[in-house]
């Protein structure tokens, strides 16, 4: 008796415009709104653990110590800085961001960023989380594999995603040639906490069928999971790396069954993480603008009342509403879950 994941998107590369990069990028573009922020240059090539970084360029004079640089996905707090070397000492991974390579010839160092990297790559793995809560009504769609014994009626799910939210549809093969896949109407998951397991289950997730298959060939197992979180900027949105699963299935990710990646949000939802990586970036601004200790804006109080920036988002956050009751409709559509009991 096995179980084994089947889906993925085999041959079938990342198209333009779904890496977390492009989806970052796109991000910038908007809430930066054509605004040029000020930026130096490497010298040369650092690793992840350089801590004296050599800079260049026309905006060299706005360094000093207490700057914060925001390089490709990590940002770097300006220690020291040393004028007639051009030269920073600086702290790596500062505000939570990981240290990475990073190279002279395609790197941007932005100085006191607005809005870095690797905050709006926070904000689109926040909306992925968001996107995939069950008020929303969005999810990825995995199927699974077992095979039917007559002699079992419960089978481990161990291929399925260890958070996966619901099993939507269950489905038996038929010896050939008839080539039919009838529903299983009457079928129940079990669920035990991390403490609480059995040998039958070691997953800790179980299906209990009580309708008969057909013995030896598969019942297919349709289920629902949260969007996978994305990582390094060459993640696809659509076939996402397994590795990126904070809650991968007991029995891992077949890298025979997904060789590109996990199917994870589908093309009509692209414009998703981006709006509500918007929102998240612009509403915080709000609480700044009102701090007590300083005037942060330039620009007069009678011209930007107070809760204009956090009114400037309401049009987003009411696309966003009408898409994502686009999306999980469309998803109502295509998967009616089938259950009798």
């Amino acid at each position: 008796m096995g179980i084994t994941t089947v889906g993925g998107s085999p041959g079938v590369s990342t198209p333009a415009g779904a890496t977390f990069k492009d989806l970052i990028e796109k991000v910038y573009r908007r809430v930066m709104g054509g605004v040029r922020e000020r930026a130096v240059q490497l010298v040369s090539d650092i690793s992840s653990s350089d801590v004296v970084i050599t800079l260049k360029g026309s905006q060299i004079s706005s360094m000093f110590p207490g700057v914060v640089l925001s390089i490709d996905m990590e940002m770097l707090y300006v220690v020291s800085w040393d004028s007639t070397l051009n030269q920073a000492t600086v702290q790596r991974g500062y505000l939570g961001s990981i240290p990475a390579q990073h190279f002279a010839a395609t790197t941007l160092c932005y100085i006191n960023p607005r809005y870095s990297r690797y905050d709006i790559g926070v904000a689109i793995n926040d909306d992925l989380r968001s996107l995939s809560s069950p008020s929303n009504g969005l999810f990825r769609v995995g199927v699974a594999e077992i095979t039917y014994n007559p002699v079992f009626q419960g089978y481990d799910l161990g291929d399925l995603p260890d958070n996966f939210i619901d099993v939507l549809e269950v489905r038996y093969k038929i010896a050939p040639p008839t080539r039919s896949f009838p529903s299983i109407k009457r079928w129940k998951v079990v669920r035990w906490n991390s403490t609480v397991t059995d040998s039958v289950f070691p997953s800790g997730r179980g299906l209990i069928i009580y309708e008969s298959g057909w013995p030896g060939l598969p019942i297919y197992i349709t289920y629902s999971a949260p969007f996978i979180r994305l990582v390094d900027p060459s993640d696809g949105l659509f076939d996402t790396p397994a590795s990126n699963d904070e809650a991968a299935p007991y029995n891992g990710y077949s890298s025979t069954v997904y060789p590109n990646g996990v199917p994870n949000l589908t093309p009509t939802m692209l414009d998703l993480p981006p709006l509500g990586a918007e929102i998240d970036l612009t509403l915080p601004r709000e609480i700044s603008r009102n701090f007590m200790e300083s005037q942060p804006d330039p620009r007069k109080a009678q011209e930007v009342p107070a809760n204009a920036i956090a009114a400037s988002v309401n049009a987003l956050v009411n696309r966003r509403a009408q898409r994502i009751a686009e999306e999980a409709d469309r998803l109502q559509r295509q998967y009616t879950k089938v259950r009798g009991w």
